[in-house]
């Protein structure tokens, strides 16, 4: 179930990938090595990127030696995610549902990402 928020958060962002890596997410990127270090994120780490975007912090985390799994929202960012990393499990997936068990990583990482995310209304 999506909101109209999350609606309007696909839209913004379809086929703008591209444009975000070479922009935004350059911006995004300052935090990341500090974010690694505080989830303890190293070799052998298994690391789920949540709104990975283009790819940035799965990049830093499989050059960490993590085993990383990622998932976007957007086609188009997951598609840049996979190029950024290859051989990297990218599936299409937006919080709060995940197709991924509690259990199944050592850290998960969200940066810059709940600003994207709708709020659900209550039953």
């Amino acid at each position: 179930m999506t909101t109209p928020f999350d609606d309007a958060e696909r839209r913004i962002w379809s086929g703008r990938a591209e444009v975000y890596a070479r922009t935004y997410a350059r911006l995004c990127a300052h935090p990341v090595e500090a974010l690694l270090d505080a989830a303890g994120v190293g070799p052998g780490a298994r690391v789920l990127d949540v709104g990975c975007g283009s790819g940035t912090v799965s990049v830093a985390a499989f050059a960490r030696g993590a085993d990383v799994y990622a998932a976007d929202a957007e086609p188009g960012m997951a598609e840049a995610t996979r190029r950024a990393v290859p051989g990297v499990e990218v599936r299409m997936a937006r919080l709060p549902e995940l197709p991924y068990t509690s259990t199944h990583f050592d850290a998960v990482l969200a940066n810059f990402v709940l600003n994207h995310v709708g709020r659900r209304s209550p039953p």
